[in-house]
């Protein structure tokens, strides 16, 4: 009889486990749509190396405690970190860095569209690197996401005030992907020795530690209630998503997580298109025409294919 209970609701726990796992993967998905939108807002109050050291020094210390308090011991690894490890925190703060520079130059939709670069080199990464192969339909995929790309690009150069600003923010964003492809090649081959929250740890204490001599502490000591709820949000946010995302691996497929977070941009693009109306002055209008949608839609759709598999 138990034998019979157990398994008739098996596939009931598989099912809540993997809505749970769905959940978690939206929730990383939305935090990071929104993320650009409240970086562009934080530039206003703070320096990029601020906000950058900020959110890693709050992520580093908050997880600390949780893990502390869970008696998982995570001093060990930062006592005694591999080298790789301490790389791939430098690099993912580069990351963090370059991008917020892209966003400060151009705009958060630009910067969420043209960062898609970033999976599709982890996906050639994991050819070259890791030997995987290339499916027919990621093959055209990735030919769909750069055509849309070069779309979104004319279009949004042909309606930049300065294009040379317009192509230095652009470059910003490719650094910033590039270094993102490095920074998840590294933690795929550290992810088979450590646990997640671990390396999590040590990479956020890594990359607070790379920019804590550039943060402008008279920002912080200057600022009110309002900009430091900002910059909050923006260290719960770094601590949320990655928290959430460790959690949807957890429950469902690398590969649905990854079709699910391609919808960033589309997220941003739209949160930024009604922002604009609903909290006038808040960020100032991005000028996206119908073809710039286009292009971001297409190219979505070609990382979609390129990320998924079988």
């Amino acid at each position: 009889m138990k034998t019979g209970e157990s398994a008739s609701t098996s596939p009931q726990v598989e099912n809540r486990r993997h809505y749970f796992g769905m959940a978690m993967a939206m929730t990383t998905a939305f935090l990071w749509g929104f993320l650009p939108i409240f970086l562009k807002v934080a530039l206003k109050y703070f320096s990029p190396q601020t906000i950058v050291g900020f959110r890693f020094l709050f992520a580093f210390v908050v997880l600390g405690a949780i893990l502390s308090l869970r008696g998982e011991r995570p001093a060990k690894i930062i006592l005694r970190p591999p080298l790789v490890g301490v790389l791939t925190g430098v690099l993912l703060a580069g990351n963090y860095f370059y991008f917020l520079e892209g966003v400060n130059f151009s705009g958060p939709a630009n910067s969420a569209v043209l960062i898609q670069v970033a999976p599709i080199m982890v996906a050639l990464a994991g050819i070259f690197i890791f030997k995987e192969r290339f499916s027919k339909w990621q093959t055209i995929g990735l030919c769909i996401t750069v055509a849309g790309l070069c779309l979104f690009y004319l279009e949004r150069s042909s309606q930049s005030a300065d294009a040379d600003v317009y192509t230095q923010a652009n470059l910003y964003i490719f650094i910033g992907a590039v270094l993102w492809a490095g920074y998840m090649v590294l933690q795929k081959t550290l992810s088979q020795d450590f646990k997640a929250q671990h390396l999590n740890l040590l990479i956020y204490g890594v990359a607070s530690a790379t920019f804590a001599p550039w943060i402008i502490w008279s920002e912080l000591s200057a600022s009110g209630i309002k900009e430091w709820a900002l910059i909050i949000f923006l260290g719960v946010n770094t601590l949320l998503a990655y928290g959430a995302l460790a959690e949807a691996i957890k429950c469902i497929p690398v590969s649905l997580i990854s079709v699910i977070i391609t919808i960033n941009p589309l997220i941003t693009l739209t949160a930024t298109y009604f922002m604009v109306d609903i909290f006038p002055g808040l960020i100032a209008p991005e000028l996206i025409g119908s073809l710039g949608w286009l292009g971001a839609c297409v190219a979505v759709t070609g990382v979609v294919l390129v990320v998924r598999k079988k």
